[in-house]
């Protein structure tokens, strides 16, 4: 074999390690754990007295511009199907069946997929529907998903990563595919608190290494990737919790007890305090047809 091959050979293994190293723990991804998650998403969506939540306001808008670009791209079309990898609460499913023939989301909790099934009957999306699965152990020939859908659509979701989803992923798909990552994610609350409570530099935990990773395997591969971005910038007010603490810690690099004490202690000495955040996703587009030998 030439060393032009053993490199590419090397490269693909080390790529295909980045990809697959970013899935979750068995213990992060039980059915239990995820239904505890959905509650907490589900609370942001709904609004408060009739005004909603910043976290919903960003998430309507990444819905939103994504199923723009898409439709924009000719890939949401009234004879063509969707479905959703680790749909969570269905936001991306039911914008895509206002369009779409089909639109399918699955879901590792009941919780997400009863929530999202009730939103389509709320909104007589009857070509809507969600189903529970682990996709990590799924037989998607055994539920007639092979080659199924036009677009295999995946977003922020540890059910699309690890080893052998991406091929898995490609299977369902008879067109494209779409996976979107944070390639960044910070915010001005944690880097003072990072400074201050623990005199480091914030260093966000999202350094874009899954879309680095799958960009470059799939180019590895043969297939022809194109990117693009999203940003989603929100103002808000945070008031000091336990809670708090505990997401701050973590963007902080800090989950240990007593990191989460000295945090909550510093909040609750600010009191109230402005924070904005900056999210942006890279999203990895790609048509499962177009292949060359590399």
């Amino acid at each position: 074999m030439s060393e032009r091959f053993i490199n590419r050979d090397a490269e693909l293994e080390y790529f295909k390690e980045q990809w697959a190293i970013r899935q979750m723990s068995p213990v992060s991804h039980s059915s239990d754990i995820w239904d505890e998650r959905a509650e907490e998403w589900i609370s942001a969506l709904e609004p408060k007295n009739g005004v909603e939540s910043t976290r919903a306001k960003g998430m309507f808008s990444r819905v939103a511009a994504t199923e723009h670009y898409l439709r924009g791209r000719g890939l949401l079309e009234p004879d063509s199907s969707a479905v959703d990898i680790g749909c969570g609460p269905g936001l991306f499913v039911l914008e895509f069946a206002k369009t779409a023939k089909l639109a399918v989301g699955v879901d590792y909790s009941s919780r997400f997929v009863e929530y999202g099934n009730q939103k389509a009957a709320e909104r007589g999306l009857d070509n809507a529907r969600f189903i529970q699965r682990d996709f990590f152990a799924m037989d998607v020939e055994a539920e007639g998903m092979l080659g199924a859908f036009d677009l295999v659509f995946s977003s922020i979701t540890p059910a699309a990563t690890g080893d052998g989803c991406l091929e898995k992923l490609m299977s369902l798909s008879r067109n494209w595919c779409y996976n979107a990552s944070f390639v960044f994610a910070g915010d001005t609350l944690s880097e003072k608190v990072c400074r201050d409570v623990f005199g480091e530099e914030f260093r966000t935990r999202w350094d874009g290494r899954g879309f680095y990773a799958l960009l470059n395997l799939l180019w590895l591969l043969g297939y022809y990737p194109e990117t693009t971005y999203f940003d989603d910038i929100r103002d808000e007010i945070v008031v000091p919790s336990r809670r708090w603490a505990e997401r701050i810690s973590a963007y902080c690099n800090k989950r240990d007890e007593e990191s989460i004490t000295k945090v909550h202690k510093y909040l609750e000495k600010l009191g109230d305090s402005p924070r904005q955040s900056k999210f942006r996703y890279g999203a990895i587009l790609w048509n499962v047809n177009e292949k060359d030998r590399r």
